[in-house]
């Protein structure tokens, strides 16, 4: 392989990565309109989209052994290989947990997963998760350090709010068991989504400077 096809290789394994991003963000921008507005083609577009995360995943991890059989990578090289490995799991997981949303909204329906009363703390959740996929894909784009870390302090917002949500589910809660078990649920994978962005964010850091630092 020249160094020109290598060249190119490498950019290719970075734009997967970069779609891989766009998929996320869509999936939990259409998950939460699925959960918020009780929209059954919202959550059945998520759950078949979720093929094409997979997808891209595959893609990424057979594109690593020809790079590693055919050029020898320099350091930056290979952080860059080794980052995209454990990237590409990270976004491949984003979409299973939008997809994971998705269903709790196809079981209910159409019998909504969001009394009145969580409608507030749910929408802030939808709200920064679909911020931090934005920023999740910037960061892929730019590798700027400073909104990398930046993205830790939108991750602390998503923990606040499960934390809400939680002690909402354990006061007087008159909506039922199933109704705060589902909740329960879809807050962890709301904030199980960031903490996932955050783990993107560290290895763009990694990649940056070879240290992690977030």
């Amino acid at each position: 392989m020249s160094r020109s096809s290598y060249d190119e290789q490498l950019d290719r394994l970075t734009g997967v990565l970069a779609t891989m991003s766009r998929v996320a963000a869509a999936a939990i921008r259409g998950a939460s309109t699925a959960l918020l507005d009780v929209d059954r083609d919202a959550a059945e577009a998520v759950v078949r989209g979720d093929a094409v995360l997979n997808r891209l995943r595959d893609d990424v991890e057979a594109t690593i052994p020809e790079l590693f059989i055919r050029q020898q990578p320099v350091a930056s090289d290979l952080r860059l290989v080794l980052c995209a490995i454990r990237i590409a799991a990270d976004l491949e997981r984003m979409g299973d947990l939008a997809v994971h949303i998705a269903k709790v909204v196809l079981m209910r329906h159409p019998v909504t997963v969001v009394p009145p009363p969580a409608v507030g703390v749910l929408t802030e959740m939808a709200v920064a998760a679909a911020r931090i996929a934005d920023k999740t894909s910037l960061v892929l784009a730019t590798r700027d350090q400073v909104d990398a870390m930046q993205l830790g302090l939108d991750d602390d917002e998503v923990d606040a709010a499960q934390a809400r949500l939680l002690a909402m589910l354990v006061a007087s809660w008159p909506y039922g068991i199933e109704t705060a078990i589902d909740l329960a649920l879809v807050g962890r994978y709301y904030e199980r989504y960031a903490d996932h962005a955050v783990n993107v964010a560290r290895q763009v850091v990694y990649l940056v400077t070879g240290t992690i630092r977030l």
